[in-house]
């Protein structure tokens, strides 16, 4: 699909990948794209944005009637891309209680499916649009020191998979995004090579106009894909070895995504 004349909206939008994909959308031309963020920080920093086809939109993604608000709101959004998410860098048996894990849960796989819910009817009536999910490569292996993102990126990805069937019929193209490791606030106690944002954003609205179904991007992506689809198994044997990744501080605080 071409993006040029399109509306666009971007959760997580107030940095990291969502914010580069904000950019990357105006660059191929889209006509508006809404930026949201369940912070409100993020929010603030969006509002003060100086471009005129960028509309700031306030908004919770774990409130399904705020988003079916949004969704009645919005009705000329042709492309739905869910970028929000947080993690939190701590194993299972670690957390003290459950509670950040429940919240990781509710923003990273039920905020997507109040958005898919909400937003699958808009994009029908623009015969039927685009959805993209950020999702993780994580969402295939799990590291024990991320396991409850993990097990909240797999979620999403079954997610995908339901949304692509669902509505194939309608004509919308679902896209599943997988980044690498990439220089975002989530990442920043993790002390390795990172891709930068922008290179996964491109690659995002290169692979709607094309019409993927997947797009993996950014540092360290292609190499796991190679190794999920030729040696899985001594990738999964691998990383439930692994109790930490380089040298990072491993934290039950949440850890803000984009």
């Amino acid at each position: 699909m071409k993006i040029e004349g399109r509306v666009a909206l971007v959760t997580g939008a107030s940095g990291g990948i969502g914010g580069a994909l904000v950019q990357s959308l105006l660059n191929a031309g889209s006509k508006r794209v809404v930026a949201c963020d369940l912070d409100g920080a993020g929010l603030a920093k969006l509002q003060r944005s100086p471009h005129e086809r960028v509309t700031a939109y306030p908004l919770d993604v774990t409130d399904d009637v705020a988003v079916a608000a949004a969704a009645e709101d919005l009705p000329d959004v042709e492309i739905l891309i869910n970028c929000h998410g947080v993690a939190v860098q701590q194993s299972f048996l670690e957390a003290a209680t459950l509670a950040a894990f429940r919240r990781e849960m509710e923003v990273n796989y039920w905020g997507q499916v109040h958005m898919c819910r909400a937003f699958a009817p808009v994009l029908a009536r623009h015969g039927g649009g685009a959805l993209g999910n950020v999702l993780s490569p994580l969402a295939h292996v799990t590291y024990p020191w991320l396991g409850p993102y993990c097990a909240s990126k797999a979620a999403c990805r079954a997610l995908t998979d339901a949304m692509r069937a669902e509505l194939a019929e309608g004509g919308t193209l679902v896209m599943a995004v997988y980044p690498g490791i990439i220089d975002t606030a989530m990442m920043s106690n993790v002390h390795v090579p990172k891709g930068a944002p922008e290179v996964v954003a491109e690659a995002v609205v290169a692979g709607l106009e094309s019409g993927f179904q997947e797009v993996w991007a950014g540092a360290g992506a292609e190499e796991m894909r190679v190794m999920l689809r030729e040696d899985p198994a001594s990738l999964i044997e691998e990383a439930a070895k692994v109790l930490r990744l380089a040298d990072i501080n491993r934290t039950s605080e949440l850890q803000a995504s984009s």
